[in-house]
């Protein structure tokens, strides 16, 4: 049986933050194909911004070149299934984005450095699929629910989930901006999926460490659930963020399954 779609908004912001004389985030998002992106660079003299560029860009054209007809049909009738090529559709895409960010590091000296973490969500009808490598994060605002549904690529969530921190340690932790994955430090990567199911008036937050970092996920979560227009909503979280130190860019953007 075929799935009723009802509308499922895109809305992003990024800004530079307080601390920083430049952006080195990215990302892109089309309501049209259904998905959206966020890479957070680093590495340092703009070179993050060179590797978060590169791996959105990888992505964007793999989706406008490649991506199958077939899906587009199977999204009201086999979700599961169509979740299941995007699956393997998206871990192709980010490797090759993955190998072009490392092999251009190998090749020129400057770059040698340069990575970046990436967050990506292909939204339908009733799920969505979430990729991710690194500590970007996937916020789910579910009924009175609001959870990170990725898991950190991070040492100190490492240190969390083997018992040796507590949450509240690894946020105060000098060594929480450590990640132990990422796109471009080397030649092979495996990025991590979710496949979260959602319903009408459900809403999912895609977001760098630089919201994250700045604003607990308590707060951030009051905020989403507000009841505000979706760009105010994402205007507000990066105010907040930029009230509590601004110390990196901010990247926001919100998938909304309009109710």
């Amino acid at each position: 049986m075929a799935t009723v779609e009802k509308p499922i908004r895109f809305y992003g912001v990024s800004d530079v933050g307080k601390r920083r004389d430049h952006n080195e985030d990215a990302f892109f998002f089309s309501e049209s194909e259904h998905y959206a992106i966020l890479a957070d660079g680093m590495g340092g003299r703009h070179y993050g911004e060179v590797a978060a560029n590169m791996t959105v860009d990888v992505v964007k054209e793999k989706f406008a070149s490649f991506f199958p007809p077939s899906i587009k049909d199977l999204r009201k009738t086999e979700q599961t299934h169509c979740a299941d090529m995007v699956i393997c559709l998206l871990d192709e895409w980010i490797r090759a984005a993955n190998l072009a960010v490392w092999s251009k590091g190998q090749r020129e000296e400057q770059f040698r450095e340069m990575g970046t973490t990436v967050v990506a969500v292909y939204a339908l009808p009733n799920m969505a699929v979430v990729a991710h490598i690194g500590d970007s994060r996937v916020y789910h605002l579910t009924g009175g629910s609001f959870r990170q549904i990725t898991d950190d690529h991070s040492f100190v969530n490492s240190q969390v989930q083997s018992g040796v921190m507590t949450a509240e340690e690894a946020q105060a932790s000098a060594q929480k901006n450590i990640i132990t994955r990422a796109i471009g430090t080397a030649k092979h990567v495996k990025p991590e999926f979710k496949t979260p199911r959602l319903a009408s008036g459900d809403k999912l937050l895609l977001c760098s460490d630089g919201l994250s970092d700045m604003v607990v996920d308590e707060v951030i979560g009051d905020i989403v659930a507000s009841g505000d227009p979706p760009q105010r909503i994402l205007e507000n979280l990066v105010s907040e963020a930029n009230a509590n130190g601004g110390r990196d860019n901010i990247t926001v953007l919100l998938v909304d399954y309009e109710a």
